[in-house]
């Protein structure tokens, strides 16, 4: 690929010019912010009133999800016995988050003894196991509550059934063709997709019932970690509770977050989505990752700020050596691909016993953005078979490719983008041969370029500031609702203009009818450094208000170029 060269294939979104006037009218904002409303799906004033300006009272009613009465009356039953409730969740910030919010949503409601716990990802995997059932039978708890976890754990229902212990399943994961015999199943998956709370994440569904429990949202911090991080869309519900959350780590300064904070050099002040994403989210997996949940699931539950302080220098160690386990498997995978992947390829398959089980998820992730194409990563279990992670990119469907090699595989779940699996040793050749086919019928086989989702096409003269600020309306970014891109074309690149800022980051200026903008280009100096940029350019980018010396001014945020063509074409 050349300077000259656009690495996505950019898809311009369809512009419906009468539907924009018209929603701009009903709700006061420009067109062109109603019609970055409408791609994402808010299509009525009233939509865009909750969209625009979320609140609690836009939060659903906890007892319109199935099962929740239930769960309650449940619960209640144990309250007025003094009895013993365990909270099982998971390991990943999710389901941290989720037994956080449960576990402190119970106390305050007044059960006398909550205990909480989650498996270890090595010796145990994922989700609730009859063995565990037991053991909290002989802790002396009459009920386990699950978090982010328990809608297959049908093995572990009819454990508890026949020693008499009671089971309370909330989850927010694809359904199985039947519920486990519980007390109740709280799973908004139960209920229409269109309800506002269709898409919550475990800590989201944690979170209802509490509300549910206690008649007031509290722990709405945890929550909005457990929601960003789970990369569930942040649409509906989520958007509400995502964005009153980062008002709630503002306004109360949880110590837990604050000193994470510390750790990944920012304050609190500064918290955003993104932040919550790339900075708290992956410190508070590392210990998941490399040992235990426990050290992240105890600094969201402490009120001690000389604990708190250890435990997030204990998480940032962690993280820091989960990052340099993770570059010696990405440099061993790339210069693994690097030698055998074509061009003609569809899927990318590794297994290497001694990779980190912790940490094959993120190598499944990195490897997927740079060949484009849907990865698995195996790792060996302790048990002598693989265990792996999977990821896909738009346009394909994991789980429709592994439904179609699901007789090779002991056990698989997960959604279209991200999956994980077990194998048994002799049938790695063949998945893989069966999972090349499923990638090649899904994708066809042409020239794979990652999509790039572009909002619309406009000029320079549209991106003053006004209009930047109020693109800020539209966060919390994430998935489903991404950060907007616009697209320029016919740019002139101003000759001499470029500059490369600490050995990685492009940035030069722009001019397009008498209007002359900034251009920054994050991380892209490598791939201009042997080419020169073009005269003309046609220009993807996130327009920013970039503070310099006391001066707000309008930067874009390059992310993809080419050069200029006579005539624009979207796709």
């Amino acid at each position: 690929m050349t300077a000259s060269e656009a690495k996505y294939d950019w898809r311009m979104a369809s512009f419906d010019v009468a539907r924009a006037d018209a929603l701009a009218r009903e709700c006061g904002v420009s067109p062109l912010l109603a019609h970055l409303l409408l791609l994402r799906g808010v299509t009525t004033p009233s939509e865009a009133r909750v969209f625009l300006n979320p609140s609690i009272s836009h939060l659903s009613n906890p007892f319109e999800l199935d099962g929740m009465r239930a769960a309650v009356d449940r619960i209640i039953e144990a309250r007025q016995r003094d009895e013993s409730i365990l909270v099982f969740g998971d390991y990943d910030v999710d389901g941290i988050a989720a037994t956080a919010i449960l576990t402190r949503g119970l106390r305050r409601f007044g059960i006398g003894r909550v205990d909480c716990d989650m498996p270890d990802r090595f010796a145990e995997g994922y989700g609730l196991t009859p063995e565990r059932v037991t053991q909290a039978k002989e802790e002396g708890h009459s009920l386990v509550i699950t978090v982010d976890n328990g809608i297959s754990a049908h093995e572990a229902a009819r454990r508890a059934r026949e020693i008499g212990m009671d089971l309370v399943v909330t989850d927010h994961h694809a359904l199985d063709t039947t519920l486990p015999d519980a007390v109740a199943v709280i799973n908004p998956k139960r209920g229409a997709p269109e309800h506002f709370a269709a898409n919550l994440s475990g800590a989201g569904v944690a979170l209802k019932l509490a509300l549910a429990l206690n008649g007031s949202p509290n722990d709405l911090d945890i929550a909005a970690l457990g929601t960003v991080s789970d990369i569930v869309p942040l649409l509906a519900e989520n958007r509400v509770i995502v964005a009153l959350g980062l008002k709630h780590i503002k306004k109360h300064r949880r110590l837990g977050i604050e000193k994470l904070a510390h750790e990944a050099q920012f304050t609190l002040d500064e918290i955003s989505a993104h932040k919550i994403g790339f900075q708290l989210g992956p410190r508070l997996n590392a210990a998941g990752r490399l040992d235990t949940g426990h050290t992240a699931l105890e600094l969201l539950m402490t009120d001690d700020a000389r604990h708190a302080a250890a435990l997030a220098a204990s998480l940032d160690a962690a993280n820091e050596e989960r990052r340099a386990i993770e570059r010696q498997m990405y440099d061993e995978a790339v210069e693994i691909l690097e030698a055998f992947l074509t061009e003609q390829q569809r899927s990318i398959v590794l297994a290497r016993a001694d990779w980190h089980q912790g940490v094959i998820g993120i190598l499944a992730s990195r490897l997927q953005n740079k060949y484009c194409r849907p990865v698995i990563v195996f790792s060996m279990g302790d048990d002598g078979l693989w265990r792996g992670s999977a990821r896909a990119g738009a346009g394909f469907n994991m789980m429709d490719a592994l439904n179609a090699c699901g007789d090779l595989l002991i056990r698989y779940g997960g959604h279209a983008a991200a999956a994980g699996m077990t194998l048994a040793p002799d049938k790695l050749e063949i998945f893989r041969e069966c999972f090349e086919r499923e990638a090649l019928m899904q994708l066809g086989d042409g020239r794979l370029h990652p999509p790039l989702r572009i909002d619309a096409l406009v000029s320079f003269s549209q991106l003053d500031g006004a209009f930047v600020k109020s693109l800020e309306l539209l966060e919390p970014y994430g998935q489903g609702n991404p950060e907007p891109l616009f697209c320029s074309s016919g740019v002139e690149i101003i000759p001499q203009s470029t500059r490369i800022l600490k050995d990685q980051h492009l940035k030069f200026a722009a001019r397009q009818d008498n209007v002359q903008l900034s251009v920054i280009a994050f991380r892209m100096a490598e791939r201009f450094y042997r080419e020169s940029l073009p005269e003309k350019a046609d220009l993807v980018f996130a327009p920013q208000l970039n503070t310099y010396n006391g001066i707000t001014s309008v930067q874009l945020a390059l992310k993809d170029l080419r050069v200029a063509e006579n005539q624009w074409r979207g796709g």
